[in-house]
């Protein structure tokens, strides 16, 4: 029956071969639309039978009802026909493309330094979302309160929540919980791209108050300021074209290709970002704001006798350029006794590859959050002594 519904089709071998690619591209795309399958999400039922049907139905077009003599008849048609050619070629680009967005769905969802691509946003929902705890953090639910628990809160931004790092057991602040025993519970309050006007108010909203207080600072912390022209994600084209947009942002293969080749490897369009951040720190009107906010989270800290230290990041891939940016931090806070680790020394010791989550993204890696655990754990480990001696 099957090859009696077939021999039409296989009689007229260039219309079999279009409808074999249709069939091929149709069951991808619809998939692909449909659900946006990417590595760490675990495939649904309804793929699964999806997947299973595309197979079959596939294998029938192909195999089943073959014989000798059609066979040979198709052969001889597809070797005169003209378009043989071009269905060669057309089905040897759909096969190279479909392989490369299936590829860095399955094997290589991972982050970028911006946070503008397809890539990153599958990885924040299969990664980074997927991991929040009640409260909405990338941690673990915080511990009831005892007489013996100590809190240590860490503010801050993508940098400290481990952007890039799929295991979040690999972050400092984790890495900080497990050192420091089981009487200290560290609460990551925490959000990508949360500035610093934002620190505040999220850390007055949790519902466990800190013993130890940690700021996680990083350069683009002054981007509540830097909005319009002023804003360094201008350093970057955007697609105007609704459709080619749509397309861009859908597909990983375009997306990885406008965006991680085309614009994240220009030297000049990542000088210009990392310059944008680090000029918003020489105008004064700017520095005066950022600076009063940066003072409030001190007087909080202050006003309820909580030990308060700030770990600075420099962008590591341009740690020269960020020093001017950092000094300025740094003074705010060391003015007013409160410590500073700067990580700018401890990075240069390493090559950049150590350094950084992927080529294409410049967050900290699971080696720099150790490094960065190795260098706030002694300040840390004396402020809790002090605490549980009553000092």
């Amino acid at each position: 029956m099957l090859r009696k519904l077939l021999l039409p089709l296989r009689e007229r071998p260039v219309l079999y071969w279009v409808v074999l690619l249709l069939a091929f591209v149709a069951w991808n795309v619809i998939w692909i639309l449909t659900s946006q399958p990417t590595m760490g999400r675990p495939l649904e039922a309804w793929e699964v039978v999806y997947l299973v049907a595309g197979i079959v139905i596939l294998f029938i077009l192909l195999f089943v009802g073959w014989d000798a003599e059609t066979a040979r008849q198709m052969g001889k048609k597809l070797s005169k026909s003209r378009w043989s050619g071009v269905l060669l070629t057309v089905t040897s680009l759909i096969i190279i493309v479909f392989s490369a967005e299936w590829y860095l769905r399955l094997f290589y969802i991972t982050t970028d330094a911006y946070g503008f691509t397809a890539m990153n946003y599958w990885w924040y929902q299969n990664y980074g979302l997927a991991q929040d705890n009640q409260y909405g953090y990338r941690d673990n639910e915080p511990q009831p309160d005892s007489p013996d628990l100590l809190r240590i809160a860490i503010l801050g931004d993508s940098f400290a929540m481990g952007h890039g790092i799929s295991n979040r057991d690999e972050t400092f602040p984790q890495l900080l919980e497990r050192r420091l025993g089981a009487n200290i519970d560290v609460n990551l309050i925490a959000d990508s791209g949360r500035d610093t006007d934002l620190h505040l108010p999220f850390l007055e909203q949790y519902p466990y108050a800190p013993d130890i207080l940690i700021y996680s600072y990083y350069l683009n912390d002054i981007d509540y300021l830097l909005a319009g022209d002023n804003s360094p994600d201008n350093n970057f084209t955007f697609i105007e074209s609704p459709e080619v947009e749509w397309f861009v942002r859908e597909f990983f293969l375009p997306n990885y290709l406008y965006y991680n080749l085309l614009q994240f490897t220009n030297q000049t369009r990542n000088s210009g970002f990392v310059n944008s951040l680090v000029s918003a720190y020489d105008d004064a009107a700017l520095w005066d704001e950022h600076r009063f906010r940066l003072n409030q989270t001190i007087d909080w800290a202050e006003a309820r006798n909580i030990p308060y230290f700030v770990l600075i990041w420099p962008h590591i891939a341009s740690i020269d350029t960020s020093q001017s940016a950092i000094a300025k931090v740094a003074e705010v806070f060391t003015s007013r006794d409160i410590q500073v680790i700067d990580m700018s020394p401890i990075l240069r010791e390493y090559p950049i590859q150590q350094l950084v989550v992927n080529r294409f993204d410049t967050h900290p890696s699971a080696f720099a959050h150790q490094l960065a655990a190795d260098a706030l754990e002694p300040a840390i480990r004396q402020a809790i002594t002090q605490l549980q001696q009553g000092e």
